[in-house]
């Protein structure tokens, strides 16, 4: 019986909206019977050989005979995109306005794209013992001392061996053409380490004992995703350990998302104590090698818990039971670049839906957009509203830094905070240090004409770092020299304004020389480990004060802190955001509950000069609902997010190209129904210039998908990038 032809189908990974279709190839004889949907494939393309993902057969050919092309071969043996993650790349290009061949890639393993390989497993020699009565020369002194290792040991790496014999390879060769030893190449892991730590089963508080059933409950029922709404210090992390055990039983698999690569070792250490060697890890602190390594093995199931950064949500888990998003409300769970723009929460409620897993999201600030749908009842909402063992929730002063300035105090301590942390002197007490803006001066100024210094690639001032003496771009990473006059007017009279991270520091040490801290922001964590090697110092109790950016607001768990100190709290208050009222809120509420998580109470000491603000004042309070009852308002009668959708429409490019570029988009959209109450533009973006590119936007509010019509959007001038950016959550 002749057998059906089919034709597959591949995306070839060739990140052009022109191409980004898929392309049909005939499947040569060598590979009948093999060929699966999600295998990689080696195919032509034009003049050039290219990487392709095979995403459907067919048997009928769609194009002429004569431009059919041949598959050449497969690149790996098994397929490495599972159907869950085919259907999943599918829904991120539809929803998100993206190429398919960009979602797909998602999904592979790092570093292993062809043509660009810059990984592969670890190979090493093992020696293994096979004959030990050969006859050796009088003179084969090396290769007797090999042969007793050998008595010892049994088997042992080539190099170990050659080294603790003082011998030499071509001695051990020798050894092998005899039949004494057999050599043979064996593949190794490179591991990620953790610290070890102590960490029993808890037994759990009346609530957390309910909030399990009622996650449990819900996994065996109709798997809505559950938020989990803690207060800080109310034992989410030991709901979800106990929770993963219970998929575990059932012969799954769990992913836990962390917002920061910062909260990656502790998450390990007590995930590592709870389940050994049966976790991974997948963010991109790690090398590419141990990337690579990780992500077989989470392939090969060979690992219970996956625990990573945003990325880790694509994680080839082959039996998914279960995703946690802890901290869910994060903004470093949205992707900003690329053309799929995804939000984390999303992703992983689309992958639960794929794959019959259950979705936990845990918060002790959730976002708007999630609460919102707890209420309405498309999540379960389970809340925790205690801290274990009855622990109070600090107590949390305003210190309002006008007042501060008339009593004349021009310092960036106010007088309650500098007293708080000269307490900490002669105790093991610790305190935490937020200001949320890195470098030594924000930015310089010239007092004779007032001139700022500026990059000159972006519409933002120039951040001076003290450690290298030069003024920095935080955003396209130009430096360049602080200069001795003004350029504008030559003037000697330049100077820092504005206090970032590294000042506060600087300060500290002066003030404070007995109390020994340490920095944790972008600029102290560049190097491979840093995280770790900060937040072990600090854990250790070798530093008392731990300064630093966002990032020290998020999950962290010492005991001993007993002090947060919160500078220029309500900053982004000032920002032309939406959201800047809900980050202020989170932020705030979410650094006072690093305090008083040991033994001894919490203080939380706050410099705003808004105390009066409603997101500062709930904040105070510890009052989500509060919060969330003034904001959900303003929200509503402005149509804003959860009643809306946004999207960003994001022009950039050369000058006038880039405007009518905007303009065009703008005529289309509304020559295709969308009303002009709901499109906000187009206009220069806040920040109009980035990286050399002037930059347009239109923000459209649409009560319905538009996801449809995006894909359908005028050409425009070649040197204008236009980005789509469905539910942004930053307008700058």
């Amino acid at each position: 019986m002749q057998r059906e032809v089919l034709y597959a189908g591949v995306i070839v990974d060739v990140r052009a909206e022109a191409v980004d279709r898929i392309f049909q190839y005939s499947i040569p004889d060598k590979l009948a019977g093999k060929l699966e949907l999600g295998h990689r494939v080696l195919v032509p393309f034009g003049h050039r050989r290219v990487e392709g993902y095979v995403v459907e057969f067919s048997g009928e050919l769609e194009i002429s005979a004569d431009r059919l092309k041949s598959i050449i071969r497969l690149l790996d043996e098994e397929p490495i995109i599972l159907p869950a993650q085919m259907e999943l790349a599918r829904w991120l290009r539809n929803h998100y306005v993206g190429l398919l061949s960009e979602a797909l890639q998602f999904m592979l393993p790092p570093g292993n794209r062809y043509g660009k390989e810059r990984v592969g497993f670890k190979q090493q020699q093992m020696v293994t013992l096979v004959n030990p009565d050969v006859e050796l020369r009088a003179n084969a002194t090396a290769q007797r001392r090999m042969l007793e290792i050998l008595l010892d040991k049994g088997r042992i790496l080539a190099s170990e061996l050659v080294k603790k014999a003082r011998a030499s390879y071509s001695s051990l060769e020798s050894l092998a053409k005899l039949g004494a030893v057999q050599i043979e190449d064996k593949v190794l892991e490179r591991k990620v380490a953790w610290e070890p730590v102590s960490d029993p089963t808890l037994v759990l508080t009346e609530e957390q004992t309910a909030a399990l059933r009622e996650i449990n409950k819900e996994r065996k029922g109709s798997r809505r995703p559950v938020l989990l709404h803690g207060v800080t210090g109310s034992g989410k992390t030991e709901i979800y350990l106990q929770a993963i055990a219970e998929v575990i039983k059932e012969g799954r698999q769990a992913i836990v998302l962390v917002p920061e690569i910062a909260l990656t070792p502790q998450m390990l250490s007590r995930f590592g104590a709870r389940f050994g060697d049966r976790i991974s890890v997948l963010h991109s602190a790690l090398s590419l090698g141990e990337r690579f390594d990780q992500w077989w093995k989470i392939y090969n199931g060979d690992v219970s818990v996956v625990i990573g950064a945003r990325s880790a949500v694509f994680a080839p888990t082959p039996n998914l039971g279960l995703i946690v998003v802890d901290e869910e409300h994060e903004g470093t769970y949205k992707q900003e670049q690329g053309s799929i723009r995804y939000v984390t929460r999303d992703v992983a409620e689309k992958r639960c839906e794929l794959t019959g897993a259950q979705l936990i999201l845990g918060s002790a600030t959730p976002s708007l957009e999630s609460y919102h749908r707890a209420l309405k009842g498309e999540y379960n909402l389970v809340q925790l509203t205690k801290r274990v063992e009855e622990r109070p929730l600090p107590a949390v002063e305003l210190v309002d830094m006008r007042r501060e300035f008339e009593e004349g105090n021009r310092t960036m301590l106010s007088g309650a905070l500098r007293e708080a942390i000269a307490g900490l002197a002669g105790t093991e007490n610790q305190a935490i240090i937020l200001i949320n803006r890195r470098g030594y001066s924000t930015f310089v100024l010239c007092r004779e004409c007032g001139h700022v210094m500026e990059c000159p690639n972006c519409s933002v001032s120039l951040t001076w770092h003290r450690s290298d003496n030069r003024l920095h771009c935080h955003y396209c990473l130009h430096r360049e020299v602080l200069p001795p006059n003004c350029p504008r007017c030559a003037s000697r009279y330049l100077r820092q304004f504005g206090v970032g991270s590294e000042q506060v520091q600087s300060v500290l040490n002066e003030e404070f020389p007995e109390l020994r801290t340490v920095r944790l922001d972008s600029d102290t964590t560049r190097r491979k480990g840093a995280h770790q090697r900060i937040l072990k110092e600090f854990a250790s109790g070798r530093a008392q004060i731990l300064i630093g950016t966002q990032m020290v607001a998020k999950g962290l768990d010492f005991p001993n802190v007993t002090l947060v100190g919160v500078l220029s709290a309500d900053l982004a208050l000032n920002f032309p955001d939406i959201r800047a009222s809900e980050r202020t809120f989170q932020l705030l509420t979410q650094v006072a509950g690093r305090s008083g998580r040991g033994d001894l109470p919490g203080r939380v000491i706050v410099q705003v000069y808004e105390p009066n603000h409603f997101a500062v004042q709930c904040a105070q309070r510890h009052d989500y609902t509060g919060f969330y009852r003034q904001e959900i308002s303003f929200r509503r009668k402005l149509n804003y997010p959860p009643f809306s959708q946004l999207i960003r429409i994001l022009c950039s490019g050369p000058a006038e190209e880039t405007k009518e570029a905007a303009l065009t988009i703008e005529r289309f959209l509304l020559s295709r129904g969308v009303s002009r109450d709901n499109i906000l533009g187009p206009a220069p973006a806040p920040i109009d210039r980035l990286k050399g590119r002037y930059r347009w936007q239109l923000v459209l509010k649409s009560e319905e998908s538009l996801s449809e019509l995006l894909h359908e959007l005028p050409a425009v001038d070649p040197e204008v990038r236009v980005i789509v950016d469905i539910d942004p959550l930053f307008l700058m």
